[in-house]
């Protein structure tokens, strides 16, 4: 009788275990952004898998490479179908190409910008989205990485202590803009809201580094008479027009923005520490999300708890 008890247990605490599991593998973050792109207010709300921006949280930072941070696991990817968002709402509100990079750069600039102090941590583009902030090359890995699966030709250009992105045009146009694979790629500032494609900061310096994510040949250049995802629907994510042209003004450029610029590229301390802390809403509930570099097992690893 004993052992039919014992058996009833453990198989009550097997079940409770497995839907603990389950519950927990299905647990999404909601995040609500809402920004402004010509004077229109756009508002999206998705969902993030928790487990996906656990594995993000939990990888090891590598700083000499800031490429590495573009790169997402096939068991784990976010940003194709974080950038079906903007295809479904370019198609909706009729922009085009121009105008749905500029609505991308005017959402990544709503970004907080967060200092990581005397350390950096280089933040995984679902990091940056989860936790809505990051410094220069947070914000600037996260719109590449939304470009690039838009389909554009552009690179990270890092002047001196800083870090943007630039984008390949197919005209010209009044701005600046770094020669590198025989085209022009013209800067676009992410840390603070206002500026243009071709805007650059007057302190930043004239020299700059470009890390080149390898096959940007392949990507579309930015014209401003290109509508590429007039007719995009989901999920057929193959089913656009070929692009139709109208004529639009000239972008306009501002420069009297805030600007922060504080890139140090200074590694984590091998030791334990907090590294992060977050506020985050997981299945509708806020939490903390506290990032510490602890040491196990003789090795030092990155570790996300939430509270």
């Amino acid at each position: 009788m004993k052992l039919t008890v014992r058996h009833k247990n453990s198989l009550l605490l097997t079940m409770v275990l497995l839907f603990s599991a389950m519950r927990s593998q299905a647990a999404e973050i909601k995040t609500i952004y809402t920004w402004t792109y010509d004077e229109q207010l756009y508002t999206m709300i998705y969902y993030f898998d928790q487990g996906t921006y656990n594995y993000y949280k939990g990888q090891d930072r590598v700083y000499n490479n800031f490429l590495f941070y573009l790169n997402e696991s096939g068991r784990y990817p976010v940003i194709e179908q974080f950038a079906n968002e903007f295809k479904l709402l370019a198609a909706e509100n009729k922009l085009s190409d121009w105008q749905l990079v500029e609505c991308v750069v005017a959402f990544v600039q709503t970004m907080k910008y967060k200092n990581d102090g005397t350390y950096e941590y280089p933040r995984y583009p679902i990091e940056t989205l989860v936790e809505k902030g990051g410094d220069c090359e947070d914000t600037a890995i996260l719109l590449e990485a939304i470009l690039k699966e838009l389909g554009f030709d552009c690179v990270l250009v890092s002047p001196t202590k800083h870090m943007g992105v630039g984008i390949a045009l197919k005209y010209e146009v009044n701005g600046i803009a770094f020669q590198h694979r025989n085209k022009y790629y013209y800067y676009i500032e992410t840390t603070s809201a206002g500026w243009g494609i071709g805007d650059y900061p007057d302190h930043l310096s004239t020299d700059v580094s470009i890390y080149d994510p390898g096959d940007v040949d392949g990507g579309k250049l930015l014209s401003a008479y290109s509508y590429t995802y007039k007719n995009y629907t989901i999920p057929d994510n193959t089913a656009v027009d070929e692009p139709v042209y109208a004529q639009e003004e000239d972008p306009k450029s501002t420069n009297d923005y805030e600007f922060y610029d504080d890139f140090n590229f200074e590694p984590t301390p091998e030791n334990s520490y907090t590294i992060d802390v977050d506020q985050v809403v997981i299945d509708g509930e806020k939490e903390t999300v506290v990032t510490k570099k602890v040491a196990s097992g003789g090795q030092e690893k990155i570790v996300a708890t939430s509270k």
